[in-house]
């Protein structure tokens, strides 16, 4: 691993301490329905992560939701869900991932056109491929590591050819919130917003038309 490489992943490991926060566990009684109501491989999984930099890309982008998996395989009693968190791309159990969110607030969401058997093997596979793969901090689409949305939204797209989410750049994402917290973005990127690089926000793929709603809490 060069220099470059493990400053990154030092980095990233302190703010995955930062925006590390413990909640309320949810409870057994609501995972009993969120597992009746039947999830399955390819199923985009919403929550609620706390810290400064999640909350921030919350408020920004107007919405409740922060972060966000997919469903990619079934083991040991539990689904796995794959996620591009802090510091690297890994595989997480449902239950746990759940467990993360604030205010235990999630929503899981299904592909209007759901996968194929074929697809959702792809899936597993394009998860196991991106494993590992370090955060990117500067959540720009063309990077060549990834972040949350970026990573499920190619996961659907390479296996389903489905784009879910809304590509956009930071000018028109932070200028269609007229109270976006542009000074911390500034900070973020030292002194300097990068207007013109594409990302893609767990908000927008929230909000997609090819979805729908599976289980959620509030239902």
């Amino acid at each position: 691993m060069n220099l470059r490489a493990r400053l990154v992943l030092g980095c990233s490991f302190l703010l995955g301490v930062l925006v590390s926060r413990s909640f309320a566990c949810l409870d057994d009684d609501a995972y009993q329905a969120v597992l009746a109501s039947q999830p399955a491989v390819g199923d985009i999984v919403f929550t609620r992560i706390g810290g400064p930099i999640f909350t921030n890309v919350a408020v920004t982008t107007l919405s409740w939701t922060s972060h966000v998996g997919i469903i990619v395989d079934f083991k040991d009693g539990d689904w796995i869900v794959a996620e591009s968190g802090i510091p690297f791309v890994r595989k997480t159990p449902l239950r746990k991932f759940l467990d993360r969110s604030q205010d235990q607030r999630f929503s899981i969401r299904r592909l209007r056109t759901p996968p194929n058997a074929d697809q959702k093997r792809a899936m597993l596979i394009f998860a196991n491929s991106q494993l590992g793969k370090l955060y990117s901090l500067g959540f720009d689409l063309e990077s060549s590591s990834t972040f949350c949305s970026k990573f499920v939204h190619d996961d659907v797209y390479v296996c389903t050819q489905q784009s879910v989410g809304e590509v956009e750049t930071f000018d028109h994402l932070l200028h269609r919130n007229p109270n976006a917290p542009l000074w911390f973005w500034k900070a973020w990127f030292f002194g300097r917003i990068p207007w013109t690089r594409t990302t893609i926000t767990p908000a927008s793929e929230l909000e997609s038309p090819l979805l729908q709603v599976v289980a959620q809490n509030p239902a």
